[in-house]
C-alpha cells in the first residue's frame, strides 16, 4: 500500500533531467572558458605589441643617448690643445703644454748686434711668453730642422722595435752625410730615429719613409704635411724627410717653434737630442753592424741647462738650430735661429741674456 502512495520519480524522468542538466552545465562552462581564453590572447597580443615599441624604440635611441653622453664626456675634459696659434699677438705665443699656462711677458730681452742670424725666436714655452723675435715669420729653409717632424710621424706610425727592411728608392744620388747602408740591410726604427736626431744623418730620414705603412714615401710626406697643418704652422711645406734644399721645403722661425715645443713631450725625442753620444746596429745580410754616432749639437754638455734640441745646415739655409734648456726653477727656454753665421754663438747670446730675464 505505501509502494503505491510514494512520490518516487520514474526512472526515465530522472535520467531525462541529470542530462539536461549535464548539458547545460557543459555549454556554460565551453562558453566561460572561451572567454577566458579569448581575453588571455589579446593580453597576450597587446603585451607583445607594448614589447616590441619599446624594442624598436630602443634600438633607435640608444645610439644616439651614447652619442650624446660621448659629446657630454668630451666636452668635461681639460682643453689640452694639440697645437699653436702663431700671431695672435705679439708677446704671447700659444703652445702645447701640459701645465697651467703663466701670464706672459710683456718686455722684450734686449739683443746685441752681435747676433748674425737672420729668423730668430726665443720664447718660454711652458708660459708662451714672447722674449724676443727678429723675422720670425719669414719662410726659409730649415735643413735638418725638418727631422724634427719626421721624427714625430714615425713615432706616431711605427713601434721603435718594428724592423724596416732599406730601400734607396727616392734617396737623391748626390745626397751627402750618409750612415751608408745597402740595399736589403734590415734597422729597427729605434736605430734610425737616433741616427737621424743625434747625428743628423739623412738617408735613414728616406728609408723610414720608403718603409711607411700607410702608403710609402709620398704618403709620408703628406702625412708630415698634415701633422705640420694640425700644429698650424702656416709658413711650412715639406717636400722631403731629411730636410735637403728645395724651394717646396721651407719653414719659419715661429712654426719650428711651435713644432719643438710639441717634440719635447715625446719622451723618446726629448731622450735622444740630449745624449751626446750613442751606438747603433743593423743588420746586413746576416751580419751584425754597428756604429758609434755623436752628436752634431756642440752646446751639448757645455751647461747643465741644456736639454738639446737640433741642428741643421745646409747651402741655401745657412746655419740653424733650435735650442732647449730647463733651468733649476723649472722654467724653460726655447730659442730657434735660422739662416746664421754662427749658429752656437748666436744662441748663447739669446740664451745668456733670456735666462737673465727668466731668473730675476
Amino acid at each position: 500500500m505505501n509502494k503505491e502512495k510514494g512520490i518516487t520519480p520514474q526512472p526515465e524522468k530522472r535520467e531525462e533531467k541529470k542530462k539536461l542538466s549535464e548539458e547545460r552545465y557543459d555549454s556554460k562552462l565551453f562558453k566561460q572558458a572561451y572567454k577566458v581564453a579569448k581575453e588571455a590572447r589579446e593580453i597576450d597580443r597587446k603585451r607583445k605589441k607594448k614589447q616590441n615599441i619599446l624594442r624598436v624604440t630602443l634600438f633607435t635611441t640608444i645610439p644616439f643617448v651614447i652619442l650624446l653622453l660621448v659629446i657630454l664626456i668630451v666636452s668635461l675634459l681639460p682643453d689640452r690643445l694639440e697645437y699653436i696659434e702663431a700671431g695672435k699677438s705679439s708677446n704671447r705665443f700659444e703652445g702645447v703644454i701640459d701645465l697651467e699656462v703663466q701670464e706672459p711677458i710683456v718686455e722684450d730681452i734686449s739683443i746685441s748686434s752681435e747676433v748674425s742670424a737672420q729668423s730668430v725666436f726665443v720664447y718660454d714655452p711652458k708660459s708662451g711668453a714672447i722674449l724676443y723675435e727678429k723675422e720670425s715669420l719669414k719662410e726659409r729653409p730649415v735643413a735638418s730642422l725638418t727631422k724634427i717632424l719626421s721624427a714625430i710621424v714615425v713615432l706616431e706610425n711605427y713601434n721603435l722595435k718594428n724592423i724596416v727592411t732599406v730601400d734607396l728608392e727616392n734617396i737623391p744620388k748626390d745626397l751627402d752625410w750618409q750612415l751608408n747602408l745597402k740595399e736589403g740591410d734590415r734597422i729597427t726604427v729605434e736605430n734610425i730615429l737616433k741616427a737621424m736626431l743625434i747625428s743628423s744623418y739623412n738617408d735613414v730620414a728616406y728609408i723610414v719613409a720608403n718603409a711607411y705603412p700607410h702608403g710609402g714615401y709620398d704618403a709620408f710626406i703628406k702625412a708630415m704635411n698634415s701633422k705640420a697643418k694640425r700644429l698650424r704652422m702656416y709658413h711650412s711645406n715639406f717636400s722631403n724627410p731629411a730636410g735637403i734644399d728645395d724651394e717646396l721645403n721651407f719653414s719659419s722661425a715661429q712654426d719650428i717653434a711651435k713644432l719643438v715645443t710639441v717634440a719635447r713631450n715625446y719622451d723618446y725625442i726629448s731622450e735622444l737630442v740630449r745624449l751626446s753620444s750613442d751606438g747603433i746596429y743593423w743588420d746586413s745580410q746576416g751580419e751584425l753592424e754597428s756604429k758609434k754616432i755623436y752628436t752634431t749639437n756642440q752646446l751639448v754638455g757645455s751647461s747643465s741647462y741644456v736639454k738639446g734640441f737640433k741642428t741643421g745646415t745646409t747651402k741655401l739655409s745657412g746655419g740653424c738650430f733650435v735650442g732647449y734648456f730647463i733651468y733649476p726653477n723649472e722654467q724653460e727656454l726655447v730659442t730657434v735661429i735660422l739662416g746664421s753665421e754662427d749658429r752656437f754663438s748666436d744662441t748663447t747670446i739669446l740664451e745668456r741674456v733670456a735666462r737673465k730675464k727668466l731668473l730675476k
